[in-house]
């Protein structure tokens, strides 16, 4: 009877665990648990009580290396599609339609200036030329204004970033501290998928090294080098900035930006420190040698009175960008040099400012070649980022997959274990049920 109880007791905490196991099938991070039942020693000659079976202790079926596995794809999935999302911002800054966006205005002042050649002289063809080139240097400011616009963003989200990882890493320290306070915790289903929800949050924003310790504590080194959390101590990120580079600093004020390569802060550091200033770079380049080739192409002529100019067409701050201050000056059509010196009246230099149309100007490149060339390479980086995002998404659902086939909970086969169980719970019950009726009949024989 001792015997057939202990059974009974051990297949009700073994139906306990099962279903725990069917209750949490959808809770996030939740890991499959299974319950053990040991046969006990069984000796029939023996005068004491033998046998029966005793429940044993209750084991995770989480995988560390499947986990991992998880983890690294979140961190290049997370990557990816930042960085496509912060390209895809930048993109409309740089239409490739024709007639639009900066290309498109440079091809219009050109045409203006050859409308201008065959009538060089006509104030009305003067004035649109000085039209045209506003609304060309409106169209640099404005692509200028959107990239600016875009670092801030990213600046903000970096910030916003680095305060999510700082609060998932402090909770996982609060878990730490309850897994650590009783051993027996490490093996409590309940925290330990709140930590491993946790961690695969953490994995979206920056890549880390997850590191499980023998008191059940996890540590946790951000770049697999910098110590964000080990038992019940956090040491926190933050961000610095410094002559427009965005810096992720240890705790210790130690720069770690180097380390962080993936995830989502991973992309916004590249988007931020390395893509932006190169386009920024580039659309100043493509401001100021164009400013600077026509303005010394007129500057080269006379105005309509045969004086040489005094004033140039387009005026810019380089110290603050090109692109951003491109202006017309307070130039007046009848100031603008259309002839050569030696022929007033004549059109010599409208038509070699509108050569420059075709002259390779920036390195073998016409502007719209140069221009096209920025286009393509935000184009093809921000096709490279679609197409890595769409892989990595693939490989992160083939992990998940696979941790769900080792650690999952399938409803099928725990209610399976929920009838064997049953029906041997239910055996169990019939066998002291039994003992009982003889222990009766006994009691009466005896009465």
């Amino acid at each position: 009877m001792v015997s057939t109880a202990g059974a009974m007791k051990s297949l009700q905490r073994s139906l306990s665990v099962v279903q725990n196991n069917i209750v949490n099938a959808s809770t996030v991070g939740y890991a499959r648990q299974e319950g053990s039942l040991i046969a006990n020693p069984f000796n029939p000659n023996s005068t004491s009580t033998s046998g029966g079976v005793t429940f044993g202790p209750i084991a995770s079926s989480r995988d560390a290396f499947v986990e991992a596995a998880v983890w690294k794809t979140q961190h290049r999935s997370g990557n990816a599609d930042s960085l496509s999302t912060k390209l895809s911002e930048i993109e409309r800054t740089f239409p490739i339609a024709a007639g639009s966006g900066v290309s498109g205005e440079i091809n219009k002042f050109f045409a203006t200036i050859s409308q201008w050649s065959v009538s060089p002289n006509d104030s009305v063809a003067r004035r649109q030329v000085l039209n045209r080139a506003a609304s060309l240097s409106q169209s640099f400011n404005k692509a200028a204004i959107d990239l600016g616009d875009a670092a801030g963003r990213a600046g903000t989200e970096i910030g916003s970033t680095v305060q999510k990882i700082n609060r998932l890493t402090a909770d996982i320290v609060s878990l730490n501290k309850q897994r650590r306070e009783s051993q027996a915790n490490s093996n409590d289903a309940g925290v330990d998928s709140t930590l491993h929800a946790k961690l695969e949050e953490l994995a979206q924003f920056v890549d880390f090294t997850a590191l499980p310790q023998e008191d059940g504590s996890v540590s946790i080194f951000i770049g697999g080098q910098t110590a964000a959390v080990i038992g019940d101590h956090h040491w926190p990120i933050s961000v610095a900035s410094s002559g427009g580079t965005y810096q992720i600093m240890d705790s210790d004020g130690g720069d770690i930006t180097s380390r962080i390569a993936e995830g989502k802060l991973g992309a916004l550091l590249t988007f931020r420190n390395t893509l932006l200033p190169d386009y920024q770079r580039r659309l100043n380049t493509l401001a100021q040698g164009f400013a600077d080739n026509v303005n010394g192409t007129l500057n080269a002529g006379i105005d309509l009175n045969g004086a040489t100019p005094a004033k140039n067409l387009f005026t810019y701050n380089a110290g603050i960008g090109a692109a951003a201050t491109l202006s017309i000056t307070n130039i007046t059509g009848a100031e603008l040099a259309a002839a050569a010196p030696g022929d007033p009246g004549g059109n010599t230099t409208a038509l070699d400012l509108a050569d420059l149309q075709s002259a390779a100007l920036f390195t073998g490149l016409t502007s719209a070649q140069y221009y096209a060339e920025l286009t393509s390479n935000i184009g093809d980086r921000l096709n490279t980022e679609i197409a890595n995002g769409g892989l990595q998404r693939q490989l992160l659902q083939q992990a998940q997959n696979v941790r769900a086939e080792l650690s999952g909970v399938d409803i099928n086969v725990e209610a399976t274990k929920l009838l064997q169980l049953q029906k041997g719970f239910q055996a169990a019950g019939q066998v002291m049920a039994v003992l009982n009726s003889m222990t009766e009949t006994l009691l009466g024989m005896l009465r």
